[in-house]
Order: structure tokens, then sequence, then C-alpha cells
């Protein structure tokens, strides 16, 4: 009896001890499938990445080429120009006692049209200066533009944004823009002779279905 009693104990021992080993080979069985199907679901993605792509599809823009630069008064491109929107800098450098400009600027109204003038920092001052600015289209493609100080104070010599003008793009084509009755004048109210002027012309593309200006 005691034989038969200590091989049934050792049988009841010996299913203990084998139940935790089939749970393990279960469990590492079930991970080794979950990892092929991780492997096999990388894998797949993988090869769905590497499938031709399409150009982007086109879209409507404009942009602007500077006839000059260097010293006087210049146009260039803005940085908040993007797609249909042209945003122009009038710049100024090496130019003494600067006190106000005044201009006609031509640019084609069969591409573009006019939407707003904001001031630069040079004239007032990073606002500190007190300045008037006007800008009036009194036709359309004709801009008369005038910005000044305000008060006895001195001229700037620095350089850098007088004003900033916005353009939309209306249809495809390309122009140029024109400075006419130009006048940089000093604390004085005398012209100030030697300045250069310069513009620069503009290319816009207006593809269909696209977003375009809002005339």
């Amino acid at each position: 009896m005691s034989r038969r009693r200590e091989v049934g104990a050792h049988r009841h021992a010996g299913g203990a001890t084998a139940a935790p080993r089939t749970g393990v080979a279960l469990l590492l069985a079930t991970l080794a499938a979950l990892a092929a199907l991780a492997v096999g679901s990388c894998g797949g993605g993988g090869g769905g990445g590497g499938g031709p792509t399409g150009p982007p599809p086109a879209q409507s823009s404009i942009t602007f080429t500077p006839a000059g630069g260097g010293s006087g008064i210049s146009l260039a491109s803005g940085a908040a120009t993007q797609g249909t929107t042209l945003t122009l800098d009038l710049r100024s450098s090496g130019i003494q006692d600067l006190y106000g400009v005044a201009f006609h600027l031509s640019y084609p109204s069969a591409v573009m049209h006019f939407v707003i003038a904001t001031q630069g920092s040079v004239l007032n001052g990073g606002g500190a200066v007190g300045t008037s600015l006007q800008a009036v289209e009194t036709s359309p493609g004709n801009l008369v533009v005038g910005l000044t100080r305000l008060g006895p104070v001195a001229g700037t010599s620095a350089a850098g944004t007088l004003l900033t003008l916005q353009f939309g793009a209306v249809a495809t084509g390309s122009g140029t823009l024109a400075f006419s009755s130009n006048l940089a004048a000093d604390s004085g109210g005398n012209p100030i002779a030697g300045v250069a002027w310069s513009a620069g012309a503009v290319q816009a593309t207006i593809v269909p279905g696209s977003a375009a200006a809002v005339r």
C-alpha cells in the first residue's frame, strides 16, 4: 500500500509539473505566431509603399523677376508670396536723409489686380516715427503711391523695406511693372538726386480647377 501511494503521489506530482510546461509551450507558440504575423504585415506595408506615385497636381502661381537691385529703390518679391498671391517689397538702400517717396507704378492689370499696401519699418523707425501712407489705383493697371514721415524729424539712412504692395493673379500671362513720376525726398523737402528706381516683370499661371486669386 505504501508503494502504491508513493507511485500515485509521484504521478500526481508529475502531472502537476507537466501542466505549466504545456502552458509555457502554448504561450511560446502563440508569441511566435504573432511575431510571424507582424513580420508579414510589415513586409506588405513596405511593398505597398514602393509602388509608383504620380506627379503632384499642377498649381496656380505667380512669380516676380526683379529688374535690378543694389543702391536706390527697387521692387523685390516679398516673403508672403505664395500661390496666386504676390507681395512686392519696395526696398531702399544707400540713400541718405530719406524722408519720403512718391511714385506711379504701372502693372499688367490683365494678369493681376491690386489688393492692398502696407508700411514697412524703414520710414516709421519700427513704429517710433509718425508716417502717412497713401495708395490709390487711379485706373486699372496704374497705382499712385506716397509714403512720408510727419513733422520736424530727420530723414533716415537705413536700408530695408519702405512698404509692401500685395497683388492677386487673375489670369495666365506675363507683363512688366514700371515706375514713373518717382520722387525720393529728404527732410528739407528736396528731391534726392541720383536715386535709381527699378521694378521688374511678372509671370502668372492659372490652372483650371485650382484656387485662384479672389477678385
